[in-house]
């Protein structure tokens, strides 16, 4: 390798390794091979929900990169996605579609997230070599990234991407003015956890938190971001729907955990709800959830409730009752 190649590969590294959040390392990597010779077009995406070996023909449940939150959009490259969420092979790979070439990455490191690099053009030797070397470092970033960005019990995102994830909801509002339907911001927190703990002990509890997480998965839209707060609380930010849609959405949820068969017996869940509005912060919206939570629990548990905006500022998180 020539002077010139071993330096363009120093600072190809160097670019990539600086990434602090899976949001920031897509960014890059996507500005990085855009601007490889013979390479048009760029697109990252995660493909929701592990390959089924016996039924490749499903549809697959596909959230682009940045995320679109708008129901309508339809994103150009969805068939070449689809085919090579069905029959593409692991790493760098060539595919052709309709007399037009792509190559893509793809990644499969866990049992609950697909990542794709699609990237549409041709390639010279030399820039495949660039690409298998961008591919290397992506691939160990995707997994330090999905260590520190998912909650290791539930495999949910946890608190540290909320913030990131938030923002970028709001930036999809903030930049589509004329959006007539809202997202929003739910807080779910199962009834008398503590107590489950302290009859059957934290093994029984930390199964109570894995069924728990995967009724969201099953209950909820692959367009919806799912978290675990903290202990036994759990987020969900819902995307372009109404009051009547996002009630309906939790009162499912709510329906589906009470019927639920867990190991500790019967698990019921309070949620408290708030409209995710660009133009208040953060922190107040999930005030604002968090005083819904408080009605629902204070009201007997077992149910949702919404707020509108926080009245106060002295909600306590960790509030409990017996």
């Amino acid at each position: 390798m020539s002077y010139p190649d071993l330096k363009r590969a120093f600072e190809l590294s160097s670019t990539l390794l600086e990434a602090k959040t899976f949001h920031d390392l897509n960014i890059i990597v996507m500005k990085t091979l855009s601007e490889i010779k013979n390479i048009e077009k760029v697109s990252t995406y995660e493909i929701l929900g592990r390959r089924n070996a016996m039924n490749k023909t499903r549809e697959p449940l596909v959230r682009k990169f940045p995320r679109y939150l708008d129901e309508d959009y339809v994103d150009e490259f969805a068939d070449v996605v689809k085919l090579i969420s069905q029959h593409g092979q692991e790493g760098v790979s060539t595919f052709s579609y309709k007399r037009e070439t792509f190559v893509y990455l793809y990644i499969n490191q866990d049992q609950s997230t697909e990542k794709l690099v699609l990237m549409k053009g041709e390639l010279d030797n030399y820039h495949r070599e660039v690409i298998n070397g961008i591919a290397r470092i992506y691939t160990h970033q995707i997994a330090l990234f999905d260590a520190k960005e998912r909650d290791t019990l539930t495999k949910l995102h946890n608190r540290q991407t909320l913030d990131t994830t938030f923002e970028q909801v709001l930036d999809f509002y903030r930049t589509n003015k004329g959006t007539t339907l809202k997202s929003w911001l739910a807080m779910l927190d199962i009834d008398h956890f503590k107590s489950i703990n302290d009859k059957f002990g934290h093994l029984y509890g930390d199964e109570v938190l894995i069924h728990f997480a995967n009724i969201m998965r099953k209950t909820f839209r692959h367009s919806d971001f799912l978290f675990r707060y903290g202990g036994e609380e759990f987020m969900v930010i819902f995307n372009q729907t109404d009051k009547d849609g996002a009630e309906t959405a939790l009162e499912r949820f709510r329906n589906a955990v009470e019927a639920h068969e867990f190991p500790s017996g019967k698990v019921t869940v309070s949620i408290g709800c708030t409209p995710i509005n660009p133009d208040t912060a953060i922190t107040l919206m999930i005030e604002a959830a968090d005083e819904a939570l408080y009605l629902s629990k204070s009201n007997g548990r077992n149910q949702t409730n919404f707020v509108t905006k926080s009245t106060s500022h002295s909600v306590d998180n960790d509030c409990e009752f017996f």
